[in-house]
């Protein structure tokens, strides 16, 4: 049967985990169809879209731009007289122009002059194609498109008639693009056609390969092409595929509206890319037949149904730490996976919500895991809190009516120590092994309390409570207790030498004494109570006990449990402080010996140099502090003081400073 418990357990944590992972499932299926969902992976393309390299080949493209200059140069208002555009065109004839791709729609007939002189540039000039373009219609009963095609004029003489259209995603940014659209060969459809012989197949589409941002292809300005003045020369355009059309950066220019978009290099550069530009990278997508293909939307949500569970499985089995490790380290794979895909294989599989989802299913386990140690580690600290010492038995059965509650006042010196950085070694270690250390540690601690007649009051994690002067008076209960705590502590270093050596974590005590008045009785209710003391000494020495990190001391006493424990232990006043919860300042020493040692010489070197610190003669206390540090090899307490005389000499202390220190926290 105490095999079948684990087995059970770990049973349940894989179904658990398994639940929680199909949990997630359902939730990531439903995320990737609302817009927030897409966002995040169309965020995470833009993103990678980045550290994509250029074009290992390259078209011989130029972008003519009818941009901003050109309206400013030429000084017409649009439209420009098709004699303009037939000039362009016996330039770009001149100079060896492979193919024009005309992004501007000629479908209004203009002055016949003007328009013969269009048709006999496209009749002699390059091969050129030209826009055609859809109109959408929207009534309340239906929706139309209407087609407008160039004028017959111009088509007859011209290489090709494409769709001039881009299909922007519904945040506005074009990633993608199609060979045919409503049953039109788009316009690079046509360019691609006319230069390779072969038409696209209508079902080709997919991501656009951008080269690179804005102005990554080579662009001029439409003027610079038909100034005779100043021409390009004519080895920029031999044999290259050239792109006319709008290219406006403002939406104020004289075209009406900026003929521009965002693109996935917008949302790093901020800068958007014309029209022109985009077709041709369209265009030079589809000649080097790189475009980006996405992975079906089912086929990643199957590979996501299959991690999600397994990883929840393992994360649940895990311990905190470990089950957020694997959580990450699976989300990390995905994505960098994902992205080694995209970046040299132009395979897009939607990284983002599967590994938000992989991250939710390993915080999931780690916090399941971290609920149930917490459990175990109370059961733990309560069985530890169960122990009772036989001085309480022998008081109750002297003293039957004790079993009523209430309780007595009494003289006591009370005791709390804890170990040193337990919260975070307990964190690296399983329940078995955190028991097997506590043990070592109460061990010792019970033996030595029980042996110097004190009552062990409970175990409150890695903490122990112990009294003196109760149930049973003890005169000498100060001394006790402190012969104790030095016991302790020499048994905790020994132990620790012990655990070092055999790769277990370093331990050290922390312990805080007071003595004064308590109440000690039974506490609780008339079906359960405990034997316990109450008061504000218990208060001052688990205070005392934390006090102890800030000076780097492993024992302080409160001043009366100091003079209860009488001259024959060395001891050393450290400082005065204002602790939480008590109005007056309290003097804390730290025993140098057990009973019977000579007080140290450096002793009265520190208590000098703290007199000199309370009368804020800060430079001779530095002096005095730092003499003490170098005689130890070491003193924690003077470099604390030390390090504050520092302080108040670069920025000396209010009017009405008293020398008491006032620590953070508890």
């Amino acid at each position: 049967m105490e095999q079948d418990a684990p087995q059970e357990s770990r049973r349940r944590s894989t179904l658990l985990g398994l639940a929680v992972g199909a949990g997630l499932w359902c939730l990531l299926a439903l995320a990737g169809a609302t817009p927030l969902g897409r966002g995040l992976e169309t965020m995470a393309q833009d993103a990678l879209q980045a550290y994509r390299g250029p074009w290992r080949n390259p078209p011989a493209l130029l972008v003519v731009a009818v941009d901003e200059a050109s309206f400013q140069e030429i000084g017409l208002p649009w439209p420009w007289p098709r004699a303009l555009h037939a000039r362009l065109l016996d330039t770009l004839a001149k100079a060896g122009a492979k193919l024009v791709v005309c992004d501007i729609v000629f479908a209004e007939p203009s002055a016949p002059e003007q328009d013969g002189a269009l048709a006999q540039a496209l009749a002699h000039g390059p091969p050129t194609i030209l826009a055609q373009a859809l109109e959408t219609v929207d009534d309340a009963a239906f929706v139309r498109r209407i087609r407008i095609d160039p004028l017959p004029l111009f088509a007859a003489h011209a290489a090709g008639v494409g769709l001039a259209v881009l299909t922007p995603d519904p945040d506005g940014t074009v990633r993608r693009f199609a060979a045919d659209f409503d049953g039109l060969p788009t316009l690079a459809a046509v360019a691609a056609r006319t230069l390779t012989g072969r038409a696209p197949p209508p079902d080709t589409a997919g991501l656009i390969d951008f080269p690179g941002p804005a102005r990554t292809i080579d662009t001029v300005s439409y003027a610079q092409i038909i100034n005779p003045e100043h021409p390009l020369p004519a080895a920029r355009i031999r044999d290259r595929i050239v792109i006319v059309g709008r290219s406006m950066t403002a939406s104020g220019a004289p075209l009406g509206q900026a003929d521009s978009f965002s693109t996935p290099r917008t949302h790093t550069t901020g800068l958007p890319m014309a029209g022109p530009e985009i077709h041709a990278a369209i265009l030079g997508t589809l000649l080097a037949g790189s475009a980006g293909h996405e992975v079906p939307r089912g086929v990643s949500l199957a590979l996501a149904g299959l991690l999600l569970p397994l990883v929840g499985a393992l994360c649940f089995g895990l311990r905190p730490l470990a089950a957020a490790g694997v959580a990450v380290g699976a989300a990390l794979a995905f994505f960098g996976g994902a992205a080694a895909l995209f970046l040299w294989r132009f395979v897009w599989l939607p990284p983002a919500l599967d590994s938000l989802s992989l991250l939710g299913v390993g915080a999931a386990g780690a916090l399941y895991r971290a609920v149930v140690e917490s459990k175990q580690r109370r059961f733990l600290t309560r069985a530890f809190a169960r122990y009772v010492s036989p001085e309480v038995v022998r008081a109750v059965v002297a003293h039957p009516e004790r079993l009523e509650l209430g309780g007595e006042e009494a003289e006591v010196t009370v005791l709390f120590s804890d170990l040193a950085g337990f919260t975070t070694f307990s964190e690296k270690l399983s329940p078995k092994e955190l028991i097997a250390i506590l043990n070592a540690c109460f061990t010792p601690a019970t033996a030595i309390v029980l042996a110097s007649g004190g009552t062990l009051d409970k175990f409150i994690g890695d903490a122990v409570m112990a009294f003196w002067g109760a149930p049973l008076p003890a005169p000498d209960h100060a001394a006790r207790a402190l012969g104790a705590a030095l016991a302790m502590s020499k048994a905790v270093r020994a132990l620790s030498r012990d655990f070092a050596a055999r790769g277990l974590p370093h331990l050290a005590a922390r312990m805080g004494l007071a003595t004064g008045t308590a109440v000690v009785g039974n506490v609780g209710s008339k079906e359960r109570f405990d034997y316990t003391i109450l008061g504000d000494t218990v208060n001052l020495a688990s205070r005392l006990e934390s006090l102890n990190k800030y000076y780097g001391t492993d024992i302080l006493l409160s001043e009366p449990a100091r003079l209860a424990a009488g001259e024959a232990f060395p001891c050393r006043a450290v400082d005065t402080v204002r602790v939480k919860g008590r109005a007056g300042a309290v003097t804390v020493y730290e025993p140098l010996g057990p009973a019977g040692e000579r007080l140290p010489d450096f002793a009265a070197v520190y208590a000098n140099a703290r007199q000199l610190y309370l009368r804020q003669e800060f430079d001779q206390a530095l002096e005095g502090f730092l003499a003490v540090d170098a005689t130890r090899g070491g003193d924690p307490p003077a470099r604390v003081l030390a390090g504050r005389c520092r302080a108040w000499l670069k920025s000396p202390p209010p009017p009405d400073w008293d020398g008491v220190f006032v620590p953070e926290g508890k």
